[in-house]
């Protein structure tokens, strides 16, 4: 150790302490929580905040050397064999016992048993681990992730196939190209069992918690496994607008999450060709990468909710859950990654939920750069991780679409001449309305109008489009979400967003497949 990393102080793997102090306990919890996390040093013969090296003289170094060696093996159970030395620090003699990763996690201390002396290393500090904690370090001590575990129960052929063909069916909304769909398979009961998933044995097969957490038939053995969704007034959590959970299966508890994220953030409008296309004055695909990674990666057995907060000027989400002790924020920024959960994030791949591993979070700072929205920040808080991004003011024009010329400073920003024809656009979607009106039949129980309660939350861009929809379905109720995009001028995923708000507020349900289903339109009664 040189004097300049001296001065760096005491860290997440650093620890200073002047002498063997007499309650030897202070330093061998450092040594377990090491051992438990990525691994340290103890350096002895430093003072600690002052940074003063005191050192050892010749005729005590290596008595003291011996006694903390000693004392870090017969303390310490799994034995935790610290690597010593002794190194000169402006001309002075120090004691390093440097403390490798164990692989027999939990490390505890003998005197006081594994739920007693269990320890952990959170942001420079050792301190006790919560019973969660323990449990997880078993896992990782038997290189096993909570999902992976199996359950008491049983599961039969048909549950495993309605698992299977709704997974397809949910890869299959998420392709973004035809040649995605066409190369998609089917999900198969080997790779359910390959992933664990499921269990099989003796022709039986048994569900783990990633079967409970996909199918969502988990509140009793997991209760806090859901989302909760929260806008707030202002910048602080005093004042809600508007708050609601996400529970059931957990993919679908993303979609839920970005249907409400999309309900309290400004949406723009540009012009592409001679279609208007929709978006977000936040990057929409990085909010769903922050959420997906936070349901993918977060700890199921840390009590606590992921939470999904919106405010004037950030949104927030926030996993349950410590920091893998072999990552650091600056790794993580830097595209590094381990998967949590490794069955969830199997199936979250095949269904294009999460890409790469370790590409997220790159994605999400390139992103916020472009829509000049200055760095996201990441707070470890040692039980949970939070990742922000900042919002900004914008302007709206007199149909309450906000202009993306006047201050969202990114790729598609409108010209000045897509300015005029977006203006031209939204003047001309004022007269539309009155004619999607006038088309619909006005009747008590077989109408959906701009006066119906259901759509009361949607601006007029967004009850036009609804309308709109609505109107093709009634007339083909066979038709497809790419042939009513080309039918009413739109973007096939705008399309597939309004239909899915209609689904979420009640008016509109499928019945059978994307390809050979039918449209439901529920009308008031």
């Amino acid at each position: 150790m040189t004097l300049d990393e001296l001065k760096k102080g005491e860290s997440e793997s650093v620890e200073f302490k002047k002498n063997i102090p007499q309650d030897q306990d202070k330093f061998l919890k450092t040594a377990i929580a090491f051992a438990n996390g990525a691994g340290g040093r103890i350096v002895f013969g430093v003072e600690n905040n002052s940074w003063k090296v005191t050192g050892f003289s010749d005729d005590e170094v290596f008595q003291k050397f011996d006694a903390i060696a000693n004392s870090i093996f017969d303390a310490c159970f799994p034995a935790v064999v610290p690597i010593m030395s002794i190194e000169e620090i402006d001309n002075r003699k120090v004691i390093v016992a440097q403390i490798r990763a164990g692989m027999s996690k939990p490390y505890y201390l003998r005197s006081e048993g594994m739920m007693d002396g269990t320890y952990i290393r959170v942001a420079g500090v050792t301190r006790k681990a919560e019973p969660y904690m323990i449990k997880e370090l078993q896992l990782e001590g038997c290189n096993r992730s909570f999902d992976t575990t199996q359950v008491v129960g049983e599961i039969t052929i048909s549950e495993i196939n309605s698992l299977c063909e709704r997974m397809y069916q949910h890869a299959l909304e998420r392709c973004k190209t035809d040649e995605q769909r066409t190369e998609l398979k089917k999900i198969t009961l080997s790779q359910l069992v390959s992933w664990k998933i499921v269990v099989q044995s003796n022709g039986r097969y048994f569900p783990t918690n990633a079967w409970l957490l996909l199918t969502g038939n988990f509140e009793d053995l997991i209760p806090d496994a859901y989302i909760q969704l929260a806008s707030f007034k202002g910048t602080t959590r005093a004042v809600f607008l508007d708050k609601q959970d996400a529970k059931g299966p957990i993919d679908m508890q993303i979609e839920d999450a970005m249907i409400f994220v999309k309900k309290h953030i400004n949406l723009g409008s540009r012009i592409d060709g001679k279609y208007r296309e929709d978006f977000y004055e936040l990057p929409i695909d990085s909010i769903r990468e922050m959420i997906s990674n936070a349901v993918c990666h977060r700890s199921y057995l840390s009590p606590g909710t992921i939470q999904v907060a919106i405010y004037d000027d950030r949104l927030e989400v926030t996993s349950p859950g410590r920091l893998s002790p072999d990552l650091s924020i600056e790794q993580i920024i830097a595209g590094n990654s381990r998967i949590q959960n490794s069955a969830i994030g199997a199936a979250f791949f095949y269904m294009h939920i999460i890409e790469k591993w370790g590409t997220g979070i790159p994605r999400i700072f390139a992103d916020s750069k472009q829509y000049g929205l200055g760095i996201p920040e990441i707070k470890d808080f040692g039980s949970s991780l939070r990742i922000s991004i900042r919002r900004k003011a914008f302007d709206t024009d007199p149909f309450g679409v906000v202009d993306p010329s006047l201050g969202l400073n990114v790729q598609h920003q409108s010209s000045a001449s897509d300015e005029a024809q977006l203006r031209s656009s939204a003047s001309s979607s004022a007269s539309d309305e009155a004619k999607h009106q006038s088309s619909v039949p006005d009747t008590e129980k077989n109408s959906i109008s701009n006066t119906d309660s259901r759509l009361s939350h949607l601006n007029k861009v967004n009850l036009i489009r609804a309308l709109s929809i609505l109107e093709q379905i009634k007339l083909d109720p066979h038709v497809t979400s790419d042939d009513i995009a080309q039918k009413i001028g739109l973007s096939r995923a705008t399309v597939q967003r309004a239909i899915a708000e209609l689904k979420t507020v009640g008016i509109l349900s499928r019945n059978g497949s994307n390809n050979g289903g039918v449209w439901i339109i529920h009308f008031l009664e």
